[in-house]
């Protein structure tokens, strides 16, 4: 078994970093995981099922597909590499050379090597103490010190961590000399595509933006700072660029037209017209701690960037539109980062803030400057690739058998067929050890700088090698894959790992959550098999998904082909025999009803989960807790319920409270109190895939309309309901929108009514959506018509142009309306009421038609569909859907590829009269 990830140094090799129980007998040991990172399989030909087990780390990429590193770092890592960066997994192979040939090989290796990079085209650096500052607030907070050192000790930390911080500097994966080693352009692309140089995810992506990246990198580089203080300039530094656009494009991809300084935000260095991008970047001098609000106006789009974060988003082709965003900012210096692109077409720009107590204004220029000494990689030098070092160079790494790790390489000689040099690993002794592994190797075996205990330890995997051919149970793999990838820094499976001592104190939350451990310490994987569905964990592997938008750390991605075994394995791992299956969510009935119970649970009339949890991007009544929408993707059933169950149970220390202790539910009156079927209309209300429905409470208007003993009439633009809707809330919580120049149905819902803040500010401009759930349309087009035959197409014309015009509405004693209108000849109340149910109102309309004449082949359409169904006496259209018509009898037909639900209108003298039950 796996040990737990107390790492003491003796045990460390390059990034990898590991401790075994002395006394249990590992299924997967030490040596093994030695061997496979060490990629001793490169050198000593192995059956395939052991290079299939051993799946050994690659070596980094060099030339063109690598990252770009100076000549001096890599000249002296050649030279001696465990005193260039110690730690490291690149062997010494010039150890046998005496020290003038040794110099000289390493030379000539890295002219070569030097010249397969491409030609840095970038602009050098210029130090700004606000980049920094924002860098070293990132790499102590998004996750880069669970693997690496910290620099500093975290905000409020007691007297005894410092000797805990100093040893950390021991215990840690070393960065070594990246001031030597890189520019802050390379570094910072290297640290927002890692696997790119790397590809075998032991350095995995944080999903860094451009800013974020180069922040951090000129905080890693700080070394590199010019003697004394940056000097600071007046205004901001800006790159521009000629090239239709279409979105704002990743500006560190492309080459300048031309770069300068300017003293604000502005267009006026644009060459042309238009198809041109800019960016400007800088400090930004705040004068007091608060939050500021900061609005972009631009045509087309623009972004703008506080320490690397995006404050406003203002992308994409459009008029001229203001964007805002707001930050809590303190008193002092930060970076900022604005872009801007002109599709085509009229052009505009501005940037704007509003600082704490004052007022919205262009940022003044005495808040804008930037630093303006450059930033050069340490011991930097003029050099200049020699063609005939270079030759020498192709020929050492050809030679030298360095494809073996790292691949082939462009060369002035063909490389040989890249096949084990070493002996085969089946006739290597353990007693009697030779080369790479014996105390003092070889002139031509390279030398790994490894302990004494890690020779040990690699000397009994391999006298017992032959088992590295009997393939991992699951557990295992993941065990050796959560190993090899340090994934055990962060996360505690089965009593291994997680995150412990002073690095608990630098995993923070984002903004002003309250949610304890839960809002900042990375989740336990215990069961996660059991717990998640095996796409959610791909996607959260692969693709950087996330639900916990409120925790600073971020999900590292070590590349797809690195992980993307690890949900079947989890799966097949972590499973229950008993646990049963998943229900049928969408099966007849349960669709309706369960969900309908399910989303009253949810909301404050229920177990009020709203209270904590967010949903569907809404936020909740509290806290901001995980989105429970995202529960029907992630989980699975058995988990979900018996986490309601017993929250403590699979998560201890959660704050999810218990709303079915000892299987009881606390709530007695939805669904007589039935725990198991409260549970499941939970389930299937979350499982589905949109939510136009939302539990009660959870959107609360500014400015909401409440029908509580009267109905409530709102005339005004209601989104779905055009611009001469007829807004109706009922005290049974049932509301409609009523169309006044269709003269139709528009809109029904359910629970609360209207936001009329809207339309009661400034000029009121624009639509306002119904305020609660269910929203649900109604047929499109003219109500009524008179076809020539059943198979007729129903017309297209509405309003005014099909002979409709609308005469008002009447109200009764209880203040609800009935709708007039005439259809030609005929005159039509059109009265709608609600009635109140369990768990939802519904809606039975009167539809009363006069005529001096009756008219023939008359019919109302009541719905259109892709599918309806008649049902125990009721119509189905859809999952929800019911309508009933006493008396009358309906025809479903097909036309134009939909079904169309008509109702015959028969006059009795000179009326007639129609009766339409609505649920849903």
């Amino acid at each position: 078994m796996l040990s737990e990830m107390s790492i003491p140094s003796q045990f460390a090799i390059g990034s990898f970093f590991v401790v075994f129980a002395a006394t249990a007998a590992a299924a997967v040991d030490p040596g093994e995981i030695l061997f496979s990172e060490m990629n001793c399989v490169a050198c000593h030909e192995a059956a395939p099922a052991i290079k299939t087990r051993l799946a050994s780390r690659q070596s980094p990429r060099l030339g063109a597909t690598g990252v770009r590193i100076t000549p001096q770092h890599l000249r002296a890592f050649l030279e001696n590499p465990a005193a260039a960066k110690p730690g490291t997994l690149m062997p010494d192979t010039l150890h046998g050379l005496d020290p003038a040939k040794k110099t000289e090989t390493a030379e000539a290796l890295t002219h070569y090597l030097i010249s397969l990079q491409p030609p840095d085209a970038s602009r050098q650096a210029g130090a700004s103490s606000a980049a920094i500052a924002a860098g070293k607030a990132l790499y102590h907070s998004v996750g880069c010190v669970q693997c690496h050192a910290p620099s500093e000790l975290p905000i409020n930390a007691g007297a005894s961590a410092k000797s805990e911080l100093d040893q950390l500097q021991h215990t840690s994966v070393p960065l070594g000399p990246l001031a030597q080693k890189y520019s802050v352009n390379e570094l910072g692309a290297f640290l927002k595509d890692p696997l790119k140089a790397r590809p075998s995810g032991r350095m995995p992506s944080l999903q860094l933006n451009d800013s974020e990246a180069r922040a951090i990198a000129m905080y890693l580089v700080r070394e590199q700072l010019p003697a004394g203080a940056p000097t600071k300039l007046d205004g901001l530094e800006y790159e521009y660029f000629e090239q239709d656009f279409p979105e704002l494009p990743e500006f560190d991809r492309l080459k300048p037209t031309k770069t300068g300084n300017v003293e604000n935000f502005t267009l006026k260095v644009a060459d042309r017209k238009g198809e041109f991008a800019l960016r400007f970047r800088g400090t930004l001098s705040t004068p007091k701690e608060g939050e500021y609000r900061f609005w972009t106006r631009s045509d087309d789009g623009s972004r703008l960037l506080i320490d690397g974060k995006q404050v406003v988003e203002n992308g994409g082709i459009h008029p001229a539109q203001d964007r805002d965003g707001k930050v809590k900012l303190t008193a002092g210096d930060h970076a900022i980062e604005v872009m801007y692109f002109d599709g085509g077409g009229q052009k505009e720009f501005r940037v704007q803030w509003q600082p704490p107590d004052g007022k919205r204004e262009g940022i003044p220029a005495n808040a804008l400057s930037h630093d303006g000494q450059p930033m050069t990689p340490l011991g930097s030098a003029p050099f200049v690739v020699d063609a005939a070092k270079a030759a020498q160079g192709a020929s050492h790494y050809r030679t030298m058998q360095c494809a073996q790790c790292h691949g082939d390489l462009p060369t002035t000689a063909s490389i040989d067929a890249l096949t084990p040099t070493g002996k085969p690993l089946a006739q290597l002794r353990a007693r009697q050890p030779s080369g790479c592994l014996a105390t003092k190797p070889s002139e031509r075996a390279p030398k790994f700088e490894i302990t004494e205990r890690q020779r040990v330890v690699l000397l009994a995997t391999l006298q017992n090698h032959a088992l590295l051919a009997e393939p991992l149970e699951p557990d295992d793999v993941v065990k050796r894959t959560m190993t090899t990838l340090n994934c055990y820094a962060c996360h505690q499976r089965d009593r291994r790992g997680g995150v412990d001592g002073l690095r608990r104190s630098y995993l923070t939350s984002e903004g002003e959550v309250d949610l304890g451990d839960e809002g900042r310490i990375p989740p336990h994987l215990n069961h996660i098999g059991a717990k998640l569905q095996s796409d959610w964990i791909k996607q959260v592997l692969t693709e950087g998904a996330a639900v916990r938008p409120y925790m600073a750390t971020r999900m590292p991605q070590f590349g797809a082909a690195n992980v993307e075994h690890l949900p079947a394995l989890f799966a097949k791992a972590d499973a229950r025999p008993d646990a049963p299956a998943e229900p049928d969510v969408f099966a007849p009935g349960m669709a309706a009803e369960a969900n309908k119970f399910g989303r009253k649970l949810i909301g404050t009339t229920g177990m009020s989960c709203i209270a904590c949890h967010n949903l569907a991007g809404n936020k909740s009544l509290g806290v901001p807790a995980l989105d429970l929408a995202s529960s029907g993707p992630r989980l699975k059933w058995d988990w979900f319920r018996r986490y309601l169950l017993d929250p403590q149970e699979l998560r201890p220390g959660t704050r999810m409270p218990a709303f079915w202790p000892g299987g009881v539910s606390v709530n007695k009156e939805i669904l007589a109190g039935d725990a198991e079927k409260q549970i499941l209309a939970i389930w299937a209300y979350l499982a589905r895939k949109n939510f136009t429905d939302l539990p009660p409470g959870l959107v609360r208007g500014k400015q909401e309309l409440i029908a509580e003993t009267e109905t409530v009439i709102y005339r005004n633009f209601i989104d779905g309901g055009g611009p001469r809707a007829i807004g109706v809330g009922y005290p049974e919580k049932a509301n409609l929108a009523f169309n006044a120049e269709d003269m139709r149905l528009a809109l029904f819902w359910q629970g609360a009514f209207m936001d009329a803040a809207k339309h009661r500010t400034g000029r009121g401009q624009g639509f306002e959506k119904p305020l609660g759930t269910n929203v649900t349309q109604g047929p499109p087009g003219p109500p009524f018509a008179v076809l020539e035959s059943d198979s007729a197409p129903w017309p297209q014309e509405t309003g005014k142009v099909a002979g409709y015009q609308f005469h008002g509405y009447r109200l009764d004693a209880a203040r609800r309306p009935a709708f007039r209108y005439s259809f030609k000849q005929i005159h039509i109340e059109d009265f709608p009421i609600a009635i109140a149910g369990d768990p939802d109102a519904s809606l039975r309309r009167t539809i009363t038609l006069t005529s001096d004449q009756p008219v023939d082949r008359l019919y109302f359409r009541a719905a259109i569909a892709d599918k309806i169904e008649e049902k125990d006496g009721a119509f189905l259209i859809g999952e929800t859907l019911r309508l009933k018509f006493p008396g009358a009898r309906p025809l479903i037909r097909n036309s134009e590829g939909r079904a169309e639900l008509l109702v015959p209108i028969i006059f009795a003298g000179k009326e007639a009269k129609l009766v339409e039950e609505i649920v849903w």
